[in-house]
Parts: structure tokens; sequence; C-alpha cells
């Protein structure tokens, strides 16, 4: 059963906005949140020990672009599987990598 009680939410700006652009803000705000919350589940980036700047964004956009991938696949195959389940398939099978590279 779903529980359909408001939420709310208190945000503090400095600048007069309009509720669709309060509105608009926050969602931009919680897609962010979104994908730091992805990146450090799947990939654990905030235990990341590396001291590099340069290496550390390298990781972050080749992390970044592995999700978007699996994202495009799991769209495109309709799977039911979640992230976490197909990036341990890949890693079990390294054949299982070709449909996410797109070549079958």
């Amino acid at each position: 059963m779903f529980d359909f009680r408001f939420r709310w939410h208190y945000y503090i700006s400095s600048k007069a906005l309009r509720a669709e652009e309060l509105l608009h803000h926050a969602r931009e705000e919680w897609s962010v949140e979104t994908m730091h919350w992805l990146l450090d589940v799947h990939f654990d980036e905030d235990r990341c020990r590396v001291q590099s700047k340069n290496i550390q964004q390298d990781l972050n956009m080749l992390h970044k672009c592995a999700l978007n991938m699996i994202r495009i696949h799991k769209r495109e195959t309709q799977s039911k599987l979640p992230l976490n389940g197909i990036m341990f398939r890949a890693f079990m099978n390294p054949l299982a990598l070709l449909p996410l590279l797109g070549k079958d």
C-alpha cells in the first residue's frame, strides 16, 4: 500500500523565485545527489584515497560513463536486473560486457 501523506521540504534562497522555478532548482539539486549516491554505492567513491586530483577526476568520469552505458543497456533491453546485478554479471563473465558496449 502506498503512503500518500504529504512531505514538506524547506529551502532557503536569497533569490525570490516563483513556485515553478523553485521546483526546477530543487529537482536539479536532487538529480546531483542521486548521481553522487549511485557513484558512492556502486563504486565506493567516498572511500577512494587517490591523491592525484587529475586521477580522481578521470576515475569519476569513467564511473559516470559506465553508469550511463549500463542505464542505456537496461533501457534498451528492458532488463529487470538492478544496476549492480548487471555490473556483477559483466564482472563474472567478460562476454556479458559486449552488449553493454553495443556489440551483440
